[in-house]
C-alpha cells in the first residue's frame, strides 16, 4: 500500500486540478460534451487515486495506456494547429462559429473574429464568410453575431457573408461552399479560420466537401476552456476517422 501512497496523492489532486477546471470553465462557456467530458476524466482521476492498489494491474496498465493515448493525439492536435499556412492572398475567408453568450460572441470566438480583422487588414481585398446557426442557450444565429462583432470593428458589411443554417463543422464548411460557389465562381482560394485545436480535422473537412488546399489560420485557446476544447475535440477527431 505504502509503495503507491504518492501516485495515489498525484493522481487524486489532478482530479480535482481538473474538475475545478471544469467549474471555472462551465461558468464561462455554455454547457457542451467538452465540460462533461472534463468531469468525467476529473472523477476517473480521482477515483484512480482512491482505488488504486484495489485496481487489478491489467486494468492499471489499459487505463494508463488510454490516458498516454489522450495526451499524445492531444498534442498532434494542438501542435499541428499552430502551424498556419496563410498568405494573405486568399479570396475568401472562412470562419467557423462557436458559442454565443446570449448574443455576444464568447471570448473562442471572439479570439477567431479578431484573427479575421487581422487578417482583412492585411487583405481587404477578400471576402469573409461568417458561419453558424443557433444553438441552445443563444439568443440569435452565431453568423449574425459574427457579422456584428466584425462591423463593429470596420469591416464593411457588404464583404460579410452570413451562413446561419449549419449545425456542425461539415455543414459550415458545405454551405460557405455553395455561398461562394455563387458569388466567386468556381475558382478562388479560401483561408479558414479557427482554434487552434481545431484546425486539423476542420482542413480535411473543407477539403472533403470540395475545397482545393485550403489555407488556414489559428486564433488562440482561452487557458480556461483548453482542456474540455481538446477533449471534445479527440473524441470528435476519433469519430471523424471511424465514421466519417
Amino acid at each position: 500500500m505504502k509503495k503507491y501512497k504518492y501516485i495515489r496523492i498525484i493522481f487524486s489532486a489532478l482530479g480535482i486540478a481538473v474538475v475545478l477546471n471544469g467549474i471555472v470553465a462551465s461558468s464561462m462557456s455554455n454547457l457542451n460534451a467538452g465540460l462533461f467530458l472534463v468531469f468525467a476524466l476529473g472523477l476517473f482521476l480521482i477515483a484512480f487515486g482512491v482505488f488504486l492498489p484495489k485496481i487489478p494491474r491489467w486494468a492499471r496498465y489499459t487505463l494508463s495506456i488510454c490516458l498516454c493515448a489522450v495526451i499524445c493525439m492531444s498534442t498532434v492536435i494542438f501542435v499541428g494547429g499552430t502551424v498556419d499556412t496563410a498568405t494573405y492572398t486568399e479570396d475568401a475567408v472562412i470562419v467557423l462559429g462557436a458559442g454565443l453568450r446570449g448574443d455576444r460572441p464568447s471570448l473562442t470566438l471572439r479570439n477567431r473574429l479578431d484573427c479575421a480583422v487581422g487578417y482583412y487588414e492585411n487583405n481587404p481585398d477578400c471576402v469573409i464568410v461568417v458561419t453558424g446557426g443557433q444553438g441552445q442557450g443563444e439568443d440569435i444565429t452565431e453568423a449574425l453575431a459574427m457579422e456584428r462583432y466584425l462591423v463593429e470593428r470596420g469591416v464593411p458589411a457588404y464583404k460579410i457573408i452570413k451562413e446561419e443554417l449549419s449545425t456542425s463543422t461539415y455543414e459550415n464548411f458545405r454551405n460557405a461552399k455553395e455561398l461562394l460557389d455563387s458569388r466567386l465562381g468556381e475558382d478562388y482560394s479560401i483561408t479558414l479560420i479557427t482554434n487552434d485545436f481545431h484546425v486539423l480535422r476542420a482542413v480535411s473537412t473543407a477539403e472533403k466537401v470540395g475545397f482545393d488546399s485550403p489555407a488556414h489560420l489559428h486564433s488562440s485557446t482561452p487557458i480556461y476552456t483548453a482542456l474540455p476544447s481538446i477533449l471534445r475535440e479527440c473524441l470528435a477527431t476519433l469519430k471523424y476517422i471511424l465514421i466519417g
